[in-house]
């Protein structure tokens, strides 16, 4: 098979186990529903809404970095803030910006939008557009005088590419392959199944190459909207993040799932069956990770703790005039109610009227509550990059 483009859509085979996945992962899958709802229950509507924001900044930045980009994140925040996407972070203010439009076009749409629907080829191609709408011309090179064309197959391009040991199907096979995943995957029923699908997925999309560039940011997203569709992927965590942090793993489990058949109980297609589970009992792994990682950051008494000392220690908040104790108590309502009346933050401040007005003033100053107008009579909280990467530790780093 190394040697060769491979024709024909039973390439792919299997594209689910038989007769099914293994106790082991079935029992997984099923816990993870469970432990993304306790998650979403766990944080105020307001905060988590907020929150999103960040996590999509968060997901840009592990999804880039896997592919060798490494974007500076408060670079980036700074950049949405003022709506710029040119030079130093480009393709990674794209990747926020396509995220944010497809999670809204599956929450405007989302009744009409089928589990079927999230395989389209169209979908795909969709997809891939909007990741690299805005990107550069030296982003989009693939070879000397050769530039990929967001959104367009390699059928319609007429290309067979192969990728570190990994040769991609031939091009006249990529539209069959997609339509051949969409009608076993899309037909699944139920939620455990179709989260096992959306993973298993991830693999076989990632071996079908459908474009000439850009198909590891593609899986990604593919993998988070899907998710979304199942409502697992709550804006509070990403699955490009716990990625990143076994990038290694990942790309090895990539790699022995797109080898052949290992024998007569390996399954009966022409790829290994047993790769393939190892492959979503990873993912698997990946997701329940990423969720423990933010249900920690966000319990509250860890968040209270964890508040306290950010406060004390960061210089923002000493060089903005901030008393620190009262401070911290505040952010610690404010991120857990999600939204506050003025009046009662100032009396949660436990200091005298004029005191209390002007620390609220500084830490709207300063960007960590957000007040939509001066005398607004709601406020809410707030995550500039520098403090959320101090709420959740480790937020952003480079794993390898």
């Amino acid at each position: 098979m190394s040697d060769l483009f491979v024709k024909g859509d039973h390439w792919l085979e299997p594209i689910l186990p038989s007769p099914d996945f293994p106790a082991d992962v079935r029992e997984t899958a099923e816990t993870l529903p469970f432990l993304a709802g306790k998650l979403t229950g766990q944080v105020a509507p307001e905060t988590a809404r907020r929150l999103g924001s960040i996590m999509r900044l968060t997901n840009s930045y592990y999804s880039n970095l896997i592919e060798g980009q490494y974007t500076e994140p408060a670079e980036m925040g700074q950049r949405l803030k003022r709506r710029e996407a040119k030079e130093l972070g480009m393709l990674a203010i794209t990747h926020i910006q396509a995220q944010e439009v497809l999670e809204r076009w599956l929450g405007m749409y989302a009744d009409q939008i089928t589990w079927a629907d999230m395989f389209e080829v169209p979908v795909v191609q969709t997809v891939h557009e909007r990741l690299f709408a805005g990107a550069k011309e030296e982003e989009l090179k693939v070879a000397e005088g050769r530039y990929m064309v967001p959104g367009q197959m390699r059928d319609a391009a007429q290309q067979n590419v192969s990728v570190g040991h990994h040769d991609a199907p031939a091009w006249e096979s990529v539209t069959p392959m997609l339509n051949r995943l969409k009608e076993v995957y899309g037909r699944t029923t139920g939620l455990t199944p179709r989260l096992l699908a959306a993973l298993a997925y991830h693999h076989r999309l990632a071996y079908v190459h459908p474009f000439e560039d850009g198909n590891g940011r593609l899986i990604r997203m593919m993998t988070h909207l899907q998710l979304a569709k199942l409502g697992l992927a709550s804006p509070l965590w990403s699955i490009s993040r716990g990625l990143a942090r076994e990038q290694d793993r990942y790309y090895a489990l990539l790699k022995a799932a797109d080898q052949p058949r290992r024998g007569a109980l390996d399954g009966r297609g022409q790829l290994t069956q047993a790769g393939l589970i190892d492959f979503v009992r990873f993912m698997l792994g990946v997701c329940l990770d990423q969720i423990q990682y933010t249900t920690d950051a966000l319990a509250f008494p860890k968040l209270r703790s964890r508040l306290g000392s950010v406060v004390h220690y960061e210089p923002r908040f000493s060089q903005a005039g901030i008393k620190p104790e009262p401070a911290a108590r505040v952010l610690h309502l404010l991120i857990s109610q999600g939204e506050v009346a003025r009046i009662d933050i100032k009396a949660y401040f436990g200091l005298h009227e004029r005191m209390a007005t002007d620390q609220l003033k500084k830490l709207i100053m300063l960007g960590v509550i957000d007040s939509p107008t001066p005398k607004s009579r709601t406020v809410y909280p707030a995550f500039p990059v520098w403090f959320a990467q101090l709420v959740f530790p480790d937020l952003h780093r480079r794993f390898n």
